[in-house]
């Protein structure tokens, strides 16, 4: 577990709620969702006292985001 990849505080048991979020949605709300977490690390990167670790955050998913459009 990190805080960027695998945050302990977003897994329930063997569930990471990114992958309960992933197989819930169809690939376009998928895009979607990723898009607006982008949008929201970038927003407050300079907010929350550790701009690198927001940044890495959006880099995460804007990989995965990459990743659903190849």
């Amino acid at each position: 577990m990190d805080d960027i990849d695998k945050p302990k505080h977003y897994t329930q048991g063997k569930v990471e709620c990114l992958d309960a979020i992933d197989a819930m949605l169809e690939d376009s709300s998928r895009i979607d969702f990723y898009r607006s977490q982008i949008i929201k690390y970038m927003w407050r990167l300079r907010d929350k006292g550790d701009p690198l670790k927001d940044a890495k955050k959006a880099e995460f998913y804007l990989c995965r985001l990459i990743q659903k459009l190849s």
